[in-house]
């Protein structure tokens, strides 16, 4: 008897290295930038760029008016996440198919927002880990 739990532990402890060891960066999964193949993911501010660079995406900044009035990544469009319903009825009107970059502040907003954008369907969508603040500290330009 012993033996079996031994012997169970140890397949538990390589299934749980495994696991760790061949979990992609940044919490993401299934991610190919350009491929648009990531379906919810964060992305390192150069990933996020790179993205952004291949004119496959859409960019929405989800902060603010006042936040986005204060710097924003360039072409990137304004929806406030805080206006619950207006945000709601804004991604209703949205391509579900098209692929979008998402990003915020810090990417506590964007990182809740990938759920609601997974609950209304939408097939792509990739937030900016670390928000404006890491773009920013990556030296990355901002309008």
């Amino acid at each position: 008897m012993k033996k079996y739990i031994a012997l169970a532990l140890v397949v538990l402890v390589i299934l749980i290295t495994g696991v760790i060891i061949f979990m992609p960066s940044g919490g993401t999964s299934n991610t190919n930038v350009l491929g648009a193949t990531s379906i919810y993911s964060h992305l390192s501010p150069d990933q996020f760029n790179q993205a952004i660079n291949s004119g496959k995406y859409t960019l929405i900044d989800i902060r603010t008016i006042d936040e986005y009035n204060v710097g924003h990544i360039k072409n990137a469009k304004q929806n406030d996440y805080y206006q619950t319903q207006a945000f709601s009825d804004y991604l209703d009107t949205l391509n579900k198919k098209t692929n979008y970059l998402i990003y915020c502040h810090t990417g506590r907003r964007s990182g809740l927002a990938l759920d609601i954008f997974k609950q209304k369907g939408f097939a792509s969508v990739n937030d900016l880990e670390g928000g404006l603040n890491a773009w920013k500290a990556a030296g990355l330009p901002t309008e």
